[in-house]
């Protein structure tokens, strides 16, 4: 029974909807009491409640980490998990992040793709079954995150507190069916130091683990020197740029006497695969090193190279797969395991920076750990896991699998291929019983980046699957009359 298409007489509500979700700024921020990850995000998990409860349905939240919707009856839990937060809005957008505007078919804004589009999309899924008179006898939830972008706290706290489904998906990926992610670190870099006079004094770059920074800033002193000093240095460091082979942009300002500011500009990339963007510390890690490379006539000027940031920028640096810091490895069916340089702070008596490295199913996450930790050693540079995900498999004969597999293949009238990802999804939090599925068909929608957008097609399409990927899932169910 192809009941999919159901959905596609809700498609302007839909719209509607995507268009207020993203209106509403739900990057993490200051916890509150009853609202653990800020504001924004609370308003975002109240507005789909909202929703929910509009359409009749029951209407859960967890305590402000999560909330879920639920129709049906019965022992059987199915369930869609989709997340309301973002990661922070970036710059360099040519539409308005928050203002959800429809251009050449698309919706644009942070989260059209990544997740608020799917999430909209699948608690009309639940609708259109309810309007069509299927009543389930196992319960059907579309869960609400509200932290998947930052380490899927939300999801742990929520099924401390709620059992986990027997089955269920999330949109969150790309078609056909993930059934494998890669394991996923989140480490911290760590070295005291002691800024000296020429040296430098600040560096802050990088917005999130999962997102490549697109722009980084250092200040370099340079007390005592006269203004003819200065002036003559800061005509040495513009004129750099043109000696550095990469496609950043790198600007160069004295901000007050004494002081030099450097702001080096990339481009903002998915974390889970660091070529798709342009790392910006890397680059300047790269000046500062041409910077400490100047002639020794240069006296007025002179620049000694931070340790920390040396070691950032040899063992790291552009490289996208770990190469360096001896954790290359990769396999056929997963892939390379990938680094990404994600922040970086440096002020007068510390230094950190974090890296997201994600590894394939084969590897072996303890033995890439102790290796990372022993490199670093031999600098001075300690390592603390920030967070740890294992790698997620779900074998092709799973009856999971099967099912979706089935609604791929309704609404598209191809068989589903099995994909393996980079990217981490909630699928980790669901114990072998979850994966994910949908919602993209290839298209660059610039997840993470400026002007991030959904095709309206694409996303009714994605409608179609999600809502047949329900049916399946509740097979054994009985009409209203």
């Amino acid at each position: 029974m192809r009941i999919g298409q159901a959905i596609r007489a809700y498609e302007q509500d839909i719209i509607h909807h995507i268009q207020q979700l993203l209106r509403i700024d739900s990057v993490a921020s200051v916890p509150l009491p009853g609202k653990p990850f800020g504001e924004g995000v609370d308003r975002a998990l109240a507005y789909m409640l909202d929703l929910g409860r509009t359409m009749g349905f029951k209407t859960t939240n967890v305590d402000g980490y999560a909330g879920h919707v639920e129709y049906g009856s019965g022992t059987e839990l199915v369930a869609v998990l989709v997340h309301l937060d973002t990661v922070p809005l970036g710059s360099g957008w040519t539409m308005e992040p928050l203002g959800g505007c429809i251009h050449e078919g698309n919706i644009y804004g942070r989260g059209a793709a990544d997740n608020k589009g799917p999430a909209v999309v699948a608690l009309y899924a639940l609708k259109a079954l309810k309007d069509a008179g299927i009543a389930p006898r196992k319960r059907v939830r579309v869960i609400f995150g509200t932290n998947e972008e930052n380490g899927m706290t939300d999801m742990d706290y929520y099924f401390t507190k709620e059992p986990l489904p027997d089955y269920s998906f999330t949109p969150d990926a790309g078609y056909p069916i993930t059934h494998a992610e890669k394991g996923y670190y989140v480490f911290r870099l760590t070295s005291p130091r002691q800024a000296a006079q020429g040296q430098l004094l600040e560096m802050i770059g990088g917005t999130a683990p999962n997102v490549v920074p697109e722009r980084c800033r250092a200040v370099l002193a340079s007390q005592g020197h006269d203004d003819e000093g200065a002036d003559a240095w800061l005509a040495q460091l513009a004129g750099g740029d043109a000696d550095m082979d990469h496609p950043g942009k790198i600007e160069v300002a004295r901000i007050e006497d004494g002081l030099i500011e450097v702001v080096a500009h990339g481009k903002s990339g998915h974390g889970s695969y660091p070529p798709s963007g342009q790392n910006a510390i890397a680059y300047m890690a790269d000046y500062l090193h041409l910077l400490a490379s100047l002639p020794e006539g240069m006296k007025e000027a002179e620049y000694v190279e931070d340790p920390f940031v040396a070691f950032i920028r040899s063992f790291i640096g552009h490289e996208a797969f770990g190469e360096s810091l001896d954790l290359a490895c990769s396999d056929e069916q997963h892939g390379r395991l990938t680094v990404n340089l994600a922040q970086i702070s440096v002020n007068r008596d510390n230094a950190e920076a974090v890296l997201n490295i994600r590894y394939p199913v084969t590897a072996d996450g303890a033995q890439l750990r102790e290796t990372l930790i022993g490199k670093a050693a031999q600098f001075g540079i300690e390592v603390e896991t920030v967070s740890h995900m294992a790698p997620l498999y779900v074998a092709p004969e799973h009856p999971l699998i099967v099912k979706l597999s089935a609604a791929y293949e309704t609404i598209m009238g191809e068989p589903a291929k099995l994909l393996s990802i980079g990217g981490g999804t909630y699928a980790r939090k669901l114990q072998n019983r979850g994966v994910a599925f949908g919602a993209g068909f290839g298209r660059d929608n610039h997840v993470h980046q400026p002007d991030e957008f959904v095709a309206i097609a694409d996303m009714m399409l994605h409608g179609e699957i999600c809502t047949q990927a329900i049916y399946e899932l509740i097979r054994e169910v009985h009409y209203d009359t």
